[in-house]
């Protein structure tokens, strides 16, 4: 959960543009604010399409009794699927192709086999799918708060007072603080330079014992 709230992030993109602060979202709201709140939720939709919220993850899901591909979203921390992308193989009804997946925001969310134009899927496989979730502000992490802030404000401040100047500024601030959030994201999924899809590197890697033994992570020639 981040330590940024909503009325913070917007006082700070009025603030650099030379405006003044509000008490609240509510009843000192204005147009000035309903636009730094439009541009704030869009430069975190942008951010979080990407996957670069900390919110991109891959589950193991089987069907239920109907042959439904159905995905939870009660969670208290988020508001909805983004995208849904089917990471495990399966042929079509004819088997002649690799079936394609979309998620079908209705209520609750499904995944849409696109190719074979139905949402019922086989009840005997099991489905591995990265899922893109759309987060609520105050669960983003602190870093990536950080980032769509600085990002937020740049825009604010193009729109409403067109500083060249200050802009200069500001687009500084926002790459220095997009590569912070972008090293949050990755150091939350555990990536580095030698991301494969080779389990015995990436258990060398991180040492996982239940990847990769501990003789054979400490001994080149394998296990002794």
């Amino acid at each position: 959960m981040g330590f940024i709230t909503k009325l913070q992030a917007i006082n700070q993109m009025l603030l650099a543009a030379g405006e003044s602060p509000v008490a609240d979202l509510v009843n000192s709201s204005g147009i000035d604010t309903g636009i730094a709140d439009i541009i704030l939720e869009q430069a975190s939709l942008d951010i979080q399409l990407r996957g670069l919220a900390n919110n991109k993850i891959v589950r193991k899901i089987t069907p239920n009794s109907s042959g439904k591909i159905i995905f939870d979203t009660e969670d208290s921390d988020e508001e909805g699927i983004i995208s849904a992308e089917l990471l495990s193989k399966h042929l079509n009804e004819d088997g002649t192709s690799y079936v394609v997946a979309k998620v079908l925001n209705t209520t609750p969310p499904v995944l849409y086999n696109y190719t074979d134009e139905t949402d019922i899927w086989k009840i005997e496989d099991t489905y591995y799918i990265e899922i893109i979730k759309k987060l609520k502000w105050e669960y983003l992490d602190t870093a990536i708060q950080r980032s769509i802030l600085a990002t937020s404000a740049r825009q604010y401040q193009i729109v409403t007072q067109g500083d060249g100047e200050a802009d200069k500024y500001l687009q500084y601030n926002e790459q220095m603080h997009f590569f912070k959030g972008r090293a949050s994201d990755i150091n939350s999924k555990k990536r580095n330079i030698f991301k494969t899809g080779d389990l015995n590197v990436r258990g060398a890697i991180l040492r996982n014992p239940y990847i990769m033994g501990y003789n054979a992570a400490r001994y080149w020639k394998g296990l002794i």
